[in-house]
């Protein structure tokens, strides 16, 4: 498994007392040290310095002291002389002119066209919290090109969306036929068929549905697993509605259950919607949730909807049929949590816009949507303002965490895209 390299170089003027320089030194080691791939220099920097490894990924540099902001510009330009033109991460304290030095080192940096990004900290659980956000936010940036992704759809060929996809973010994309995978659904035994269908009956309610179609819709499943499992993909975006209307069986169950699995899975072929799917994954170890804006209630609150709801993110959850099509099967679930992010990748694939909302209502609410619909109070922006500036149809719901924004302002840091957070 490729891991992110960070290469630590502590810059310190030779000014300050060498006892001091230490202590400060070694309390950021001891929280940087903690991460994987993270290589701390051993002794504190005051000239120059260019031993780093080629293969490092990212280079932090430290202010352990004033002094240092020339000190670390010029790190910066010889290692890029050198070849070694390296995103940098700029750490910072409140005392003995640290800060100074950093944000005088960021403006020389950033002038100079170096992708530069600037972390100030109080204390060392300061410290340790704003890291692990940049850190789990640039992972994330780093591994998502790092995803294989299979690609359904009717011919078994790469589609504008995918090369565009691959070019924005690095990954491989592989596309496989309709008629392929249905062929290695067909080559699952009764028992393996039997065996999926209790995997999914702890998630999902299957009590009162059809045995004979949940066999077809349990084949997909199995064939998507099963490629994952000998392929080693990472990721799957499959075009659904031709799918559906070729074969009378539809995907909602198995695109929701790879999810649950861990596999970040987007339908309708969707691209930008797979970013965020995977960046809800990656973030807050939970799937996202694809949906679409379906108006606004009398309540002036936003209705989401859609029919491949993860189970693992709801309660009470149950099959029922798919809303367009009236064939089986979809799902309908209760929302598990009480307050999301929610946002969608341009189409462009190089800026995101990210919404924050609280939970009202959530399940099947009325028969006139897709069978999951989640009710999303969005504060000061009301859901007619939304719909005005929304960017497009899918948005991902992402379970909220404290920490979620500033790990999703690292990724687009990493990424070189813009990040917008309303409201």
């Amino acid at each position: 498994m490729s891991v992110l390299k960070i290469y630590v170089v502590p810059l310190a003027s030779s000014l300050h007392g060498e006892k001091y320089v230490r202590s400060v030194m070694e309390t950021y080691r001891s929280v940087l040290s903690g991460f994987e791939g993270v290589v701390f220099h051993g002794e504190p920097v005051s000239k120059i310095f260019q031993d780093i490894p080629y293969d490092t990924d990212l280079l932090i540099l430290v202010h352990l002291t004033g002094g240092t902001s020339s000190l670390a510009y010029r790190t910066a330009v010889a290692l890029s002389d050198k070849g070694l033109s390296l995103p940098i991460l700029l750490l910072a304290h409140s005392k003995h002119n640290s800060l100074a030095s950093a944000l005088s080192a960021r403006i020389k940096l950033l002038k100079s066209g170096f992708k530069t990004y600037l972390i100030y900290s109080d204390n060392k659980n300061d410290l340790l919290r704003k890291f692990t956000a940049f850190y789990q936010g640039v992972k994330a940036g780093y591994m998502l090109g790092k995803l294989k992704v299979l690609d359904i759809n009717a011919d078994g060929q790469l589609s504008i969306k995918a090369k565009l996809f691959m070019e924005k973010t690095g990954s491989r994309v592989e596309p496989i036929s309709f008629e392929e995978l249905m062929k290695i659904g067909e080559d699952a035994s009764r028992d393996e068929v039997e065996s999926l269908i209790d995997h999914v009956s702890d998630y999902l309610d299957l009590s009162s549905i059809r045995s004979e179609e949940l066999d077809r819709i349990m084949r997909v499943y199995y064939a998507m697993r099963r490629l994952v499992a000998d392929k080693g993909y990472t990721g799957i975006v499959i075009d659904c509605f031709p799918l559906i209307m070729k074969y009378h069986v539809t995907p909602c169950i198995p695109v929701a259950m790879m999810n649950s699995d861990g596999i970040p899975t987007a339908c309708e072929g969707d691209y930008h919607s797979l970013i965020m799917m995977y960046l809800s994954l990656a973030l807050t170890g939970r799937p996202g949730w694809i949906s679409n804006p379906s108006g606004v209630t009398g309540d002036g609150y936003l209705r989401f909807a859609h029919c491949t709801i993860a189970p693992i993110l709801g309660r009470d959850c149950w099959a029922t049929t798919h809303f367009e099509t009236g064939y089986h099967y979809a799902i309908a679930c209760k929302y598990r949590y009480h307050r999301v992010l929610f946002g969608r990748v341009n189409e462009s694939m190089d800026s995101v816009i990210i919404y924050r909302g609280v939970v009202k209502d959530s399940g099947l609410l009325e028969p006139g949507y897709c069978r999951t619909q989640l009710i999303i109070d969005t504060g000061p922006l009301s859901g007619e303002e939304f719909i005005e500036e929304a960017w497009g149809n899918h948005h991902v719901s992402m379970p909220w965490r404290e920490d979620l924004p500033d790990m999703l302002k690292a990724y687009g840091w990493w990424m070189g895209w813009s990040l917008t957070i309303r409201n």
